[in-house]
């Protein structure tokens, strides 16, 4: 039979008291660790917030930092040092930052695709362009993030002119968003066909032409480029019949096809007839490059006197100072041929005012960003917006932002 000694009766309540006691000293010890702990990432946020309000964004990151590394579960405050990074140009600290968090299999698929879309802006800022692609499709297009991963996706295959996967991210965009990308897409298959043109393949050409003007019908550029297509392939007639689209409906666009437009008329033998509807045109479209390579063309197929009526009937209804300029380039050269010396001298010094007046002039002009041009662009070069330009050159002051 088991024999228990009197006094264990008495030394076991105490051993467990003891380990009572004991217990309850370890947790208060690390209620008291935890607390000091919260303490110092308290005030080390508070001090990271007051450097960022004083303008020390230095001083605020060391700040950050340092909470960081007392918590590394902080994925909050992890994404906030990741931005601070890429907004001071240390996007060698913030790709460290959000590769970290993208890695981390402990994290919810939310903030995974946070990361992941994070990480893919850090490698663009660096221009590391095949790790950001690789990264933004590794966002998933249901989380928050798949449409503005998707949007700088596009916005990178813009700038490195992959027009194919330009077309894609655009489609996929379209799904996500319920929103029409018709010109957008449009536009890149006319990029498209402007290559398949330069390097001769006129079966690519024609090929994008078409899915353009499916994407959107009766889209300007595509019109112009289809009739491109069937002057390389020798068919002139039908090359004047799908440009007569672009006088009939598209009359501003006319001056970016207008020299084609008259060098074709000539090989048919029937410039004069081309010539005519350019100069019908002036009508309504009697300002920008229409009327200089109107007014070009009427010199040298009709003459100057010609050439000066036209601008003097165009000062009628359509007064510019691009008209009156191209007028007195007129009279200037009926005075040379005349030889009559003192008029020369004075259409030649009205000419230079008005050139010097004009060539300053605001031309093309951004809708979007006010980034002003002397040529026009389909895809604003500032912005990078697409039909951001109107086809009319503008005249008067010149508003404000950038130009070239």
């Amino acid at each position: 039979m088991l024999q228990i000694e009197t006094w264990w009766l008495f030394a076991l309540p105490i051993i467990f008291a003891l380990g009572w006691v004991g217990a309850r000293w370890d947790m208060r010890l690390e209620k008291r660790e935890n607390e000091i702990e919260r303490l110092a990432q308290q005030k080390s946020t508070f001090k990271g917030l007051n450097l960022l309000l004083n303008e020390e964004p230095d001083k605020a990151i060391d700040a950050l930092v340092q909470i960081a590394q007392l918590d590394p579960e902080t994925t909050e405050l992890h994404f906030a040092l990741g931005s601070l990074f890429r907004r001071r140009g240390e996007t060698e600290r913030a790709i460290r930052v959000h590769q970290h968090l993208a890695n981390r299999d402990d994290l919810p698929s939310r903030h995974r695709d946070h990361a992941a879309y994070e990480l893919g802006r850090d490698f663009l800022r660096a221009g590391l362009l095949d790790r950001a692609e690789t990264s933004l499709n590794r966002v998933s297009p249901q989380s928050k993030f798949g449409i503005p991963a998707k949007e700088s996706l596009l916005e990178m295959y813009q700038v490195e002119k992959d027009w194919a996967k330009a077309i894609v991210a655009s489609q996929e965009l379209e799904a996500l968003q319920n929103k029409g990308r018709e010109k957008e897409i449009a536009h890149f298959h006319c990029e498209l066909a402007d290559e398949a043109l330069r390097r001769k393949d006129l079966a690519a050409a024609t090929k994008h032409v078409e899915l353009a003007m499916q994407s959107s019908p009766n889209h300007p550029r595509a019109i112009i480029l289809q009739g491109d297509c069937l002057v390389a392939q020798n068919q002139l007639t039908q090359a004047i019949e799908v440009w007569s689209l672009i006088a009939k409906n598209h009359p501003a666009y006319l001056h970016l096809l207008a020299n084609r437009w008259i060098n074709v008329h000539q090989v048919l033998g029937k410039v004069e007839e081309g010539l005519q509807v350019l100069i019908d045109t002036l009508e309504t479209q009697a300002g920008g490059e229409l009327l200089d390579i109107t007014f070009k063309h009427v010199m040298a197929l009709r003459g100057v006197p010609q050439a000066e009526s036209l601008m003097t009937e165009v000062m009628r209804h359509t007064p510019s100072l691009s008209a009156m300029a191209l007028r007195a380039q007129a009279r200037l050269t009926m005075a040379e041929v005349a030889k009559d010396t003192k008029a020369a001298q004075e259409f030649k010094a009205s000419l230079d005012l008005l050139k010097q007046r004009t060539n300053t002039l605001a031309r093309y002009t951004c809708g979007n960003c006010g980034f002003r041009a002397k040529r026009f662009y389909w895809q604003c070069p500032g912005c990078n917006h697409w039909e951001a330009y109107s086809p009319r050159r503008g005249e008067g002051s010149a508003p404000s932002g950038p130009s070239m």
